[in-house]
């Protein structure tokens, strides 16, 4: 055998060890490129599917809409008006106050806020309807508008106004529709729409209006 067969020889098992660790190489080379392609068809999902800044805005914007069932059931027990405009106005006058210490403009405050209690009264417009065609009677011990309702409803205005300032950088962003969009499609933030309350899905489109730049 010549000193060539050796070496042929001594190569076929180098060759072989060689084999698998480039087809492994091939494999990894393969999958990267796949999930770069996979980023650029679909830049959206590559990126996070919602801003936690605009999620948590959006929870806290649902538990003031809760409430507003909690309100219809009071004022139907009392027989008083869903609208309630002087002190809406007295409402919206102390947020423009406390605008400033949030970094935001007061315009902007009474803005969100209108809507916010427009989509309220949307709510308590729907139950209303309901409550007549059957002809309701009083409910028994409804939460107290007084004691039980404002309150909850004045805790949460700081936190809105805290989450609204948070979520500023992504509310003036050029692709602010879109992310409201994504945000809005969060599994916590579907989850918190009321399907079965009369009038809550139409309030909480009309709600986040407001910050998909309606």
């Amino acid at each position: 055998m010549t000193d060539h067969s050796f070496s042929t020889l001594a190569q076929r098992p180098a060759q072989k060890a060689f084999l698998p660790w480039l087809l492994y190489v091939a494999y990894v080379a393969y999958v990267t490129l796949a999930c770069a392609a996979l980023s650029l068809s679909h830049p959206a999902q590559a990126q996070n599917a919602s801003d936690p800044r605009l999620v948590r805005l959006m929870g806290l914007m649902q538990q003031r809409l809760n409430l507003a069932q909690d309100v219809a059931m009071y004022k139907w027990n009392a027989k008083a008006a869903i609208d309630d405009p002087v002190r809406e106005q007295q409402i919206l006058d102390a947020l423009a106050q406390q605008a400033a210490q949030y970094g935001l403009a007061p315009r902007q405050v009474q803005n969100f806020f209108t809507t916010q209690i427009v989509a309220g009264k949307m709510i308590q417009t729907a139950l209303f309807a309901e409550w007549v065609s059957k002809t309701q009677t009083p409910f028994d011990n409804p939460p107290d508008l007084k004691t039980t309702i404002r309150p909850a409803l004045d805790k949460l205005t700081p936190q809105l106004l805290t989450a609204l300032a948070e979520a500023q950088p992504v509310l003036q962003a050029k692709d602010r529709q879109q992310t409201v969009k994504q945000a809005a499609a969060d599994t916590g933030v579907r989850a918190g729409v009321l399907q079965t309350v009369p009038g809550y899905t139409t309030a909480w489109e009309y709600a986040l209006g407001d910050l998909a730049g309606r």
